[in-house]
């Protein structure tokens, strides 16, 4: 049975491959039989390892995702011109993704314009809720 390091401080360097693992799919156990680490200092040099890592502002990281999907859709560019219906299909989704990340992720309405007859029959409206005022406020004064 090996014997397991528990209490040690592990060095960035080793926390990073550890990291690395993790992220590659290997599970504590399999980290803590290859580092010789109880599991409990794996998780240890894990969390540490997350916490030095820098987290890119919410902005920071949508413009590192737009360049990265601008950059699939350039790849994306030959394939389209020679007419390759795979390649359109997936551009169109990158397209809708860059959308959602510069912020047009709901259908707006287009503005209507207000025309003339918009203006005649909102003034027609006011005009009448005016007599309307007119004549309660008469019929309230005839009232005694």
């Amino acid at each position: 049975m090996p014997h397991f390091d528990a209490g040690a401080a592990v060095p960035p360097h080793r926390a990073r491959r550890m990291l690395d693992a993790r992220i590659g799919g290997a599970s504590l156990d399999e980290i803590g039989l290859e580092e010789n680490l109880a599991t409990d200092a794996v998780e240890r040099a894990l969390g540490e390892a997350l916490d030095r890592r820098r987290t890119p502002s919410v902005r920071d990281f949508a413009r590192i995702q737009i360049a990265r999907l601008e950059g699939f859709c350039l790849m994306l560019m030959d394939r389209i011109e020679a007419g390759e219906l795979a390649a359109v299909d997936r551009a169109l989704k990158i397209m809708d993704r860059l959308d959602r990340y510069h912020g047009f992720d709901r259908a707006k309405p287009a503005i209507e314009p207000y025309s003339e007859a918009h203006r005649e029959k909102l003034l027609a409206k006011l005009n009448a809720a005016a007599a309307n005022l007119a004549d309660a406020e008469s019929d309230a004064r005839q009232d005694p």
